[in-house]
């Protein structure tokens, strides 16, 4: 029944996407839902295209300018959450975060470039550019894989700013003064391999053990350092500061024998 791996393809790009304190299983309840926004723009759009009309696209492209400054807001989310998913029993959708509202701004501006190129009069350009948003929101919707988050991704990760996990020095002086050591994979890998001294905290069964957490440095790690980083996100949403991502199984193992 455990889990001995990380996150699927579907989930990883999620987490791309921005839904970074979400846990495996809450991620797996919203990727449905996750797809009707994206969905339902592009039907707007692809209709949009078919008859030539430059209104229609600059209308969908209203939409996702608007989620861009309102993260709560898109037209379409809340359509899923006040009607769509009761048909269903699914759960609601929670605010689009910063990646997300930003592919939702750039199919914006694709779309209104598409509006234009058909107003003035380069109808083969339009269907050019529309067809091309059209593709990646069907990457979308299929996989959940957003190219403009994954380019996020990687500028981050040039920057030096992503999921970047505590560092040595800092995690090994947190080690001798006592912090305590978190192995946030599931019972059957803490079981296979973990460290002498690290106490086993599934991910999924984090919310649980939050007041053992309270007032306490913790440094939290797993197999590859994404669900470490989840819990981390997840501590913080509910009030717990102290707690960092030490990353993956070796880097922690490392720190703890040195």
């Amino acid at each position: 029944m455990a889990k001995t791996c990380d996150l699927s393809f579907q989930q990883r790009s999620l987490f791309q996407q921005g839904y970074q304190r979400y846990t495996p299983v809450e991620l797996r309840q919203l990727e449905w839902g996750l797809r009707f926004t994206p969905a339902a723009c592009s039907l707007i759009a692809l209709y949009g295209l078919l008859t030539a009309n430059p209104w229609i696209l600059l209308g969908v492209a209203a939409l996702g300018i608007w989620a861009f400054f309102f993260p709560a807001a898109h037209p379409m989310d809340l359509l899923y959450n006040h009607v769509v998913r009761h048909l269903f029993g699914a759960v609601k959708l929670p605010e689009n975060p910063f990646q997300r509202r930003l592919a939702c701004l750039s199919a914006g501006l694709m779309n209104i470039a598409a509006a234009a190129l058909f107003l003035g009069g380069l109808p083969v350009a339009a269907y050019v550019v529309g067809g091309l948003l059209l593709f990646l929101q069907f990457i979308v919707i299929t996989t959940h894989f957003c190219t403009l988050s994954w380019m996020y991704e990687g500028l981050m990760r040039l920057l030096g700013k992503w999921q970047v996990p505590v560092d040595e020095d800092h995690a090994r002086d947190m080690l001798q003064r006592g912090a305590l050591l978190v192995d946030v994979r599931s019972p059957v890998e803490y079981a296979d391999a973990t460290i002498t001294g690290a106490v086993n905290l599934p991910l999924e069964e984090l919310e649980q053990h939050v007041e053992r957490l309270r007032g306490t440095q913790a440094l939290l790690f797993c197999n590859s350092g994404t669900r470490s980083h989840i819990a981390a996100e997840k501590l913080r949403s509910l009030g717990i500061r102290s707690v960092y991502n030490l990353g993956p199984y070796k880097r922690a193992r490392a720190l703890a024998a040195a």
